[in-house]
């Protein structure tokens, strides 16, 4: 049975501002330029509101307690064993469903690839801080 009582939530919320900063970071000062010009947009075109930062934050919170629970699940006791059960999340749920939105109807490829590497990153960080943050 699973239950939310083993979540360290002070690790979750800690995922999410991670999760938001390396967004911030990764669709800004490091990739932000080649998503613009991936996706066909200038920076003016985009208008972010609060509320789409509201989800944004929601969906963060909803992953991290679902990769805590998994992390968690796999038993892992380690750093490297938590980025591995992050990675192997990843593939096998993250990657490839997005991928096949990406294959019928979604971005271009390497729009894709661009936003699985920020997923990738995340979840095998906080992997493995899940980890060892019990």
């Amino acid at each position: 049975m699973v239950s939310l009582a083993g979540v360290n939530w002070l690790a979750v919320l800690v995922g999410v501002v991670a999760s938001n900063a390396l967004g911030f970071l990764w669709y800004g000062p490091l990739f932000g330029e080649t998503w613009l010009r991936m996706i066909g947009k200038k920076r003016e075109e985009l208008h972010a509101s609060s509320s789409m930062y509201a989800v944004t934050a929601l969906a963060s919170a909803i992953t991290m307690v679902a990769l805590s629970l998994i992390v968690h699940a796999f038993g892992a006791g380690s750093f490297v064993q938590g980025l591995i059960a992050g990675v192997v999340t990843w593939v096998g749920i993250g990657a490839t469903a997005t991928f096949v939105y990406t294959t019928f109807e979604g971005p271009p490829t390497n729009v894709w690839m661009l936003n699985a590497a920020y997923q990738l990153v995340i979840y095998a960080v906080m992997g493995g801080v899940f980890a060892v943050w019990a």
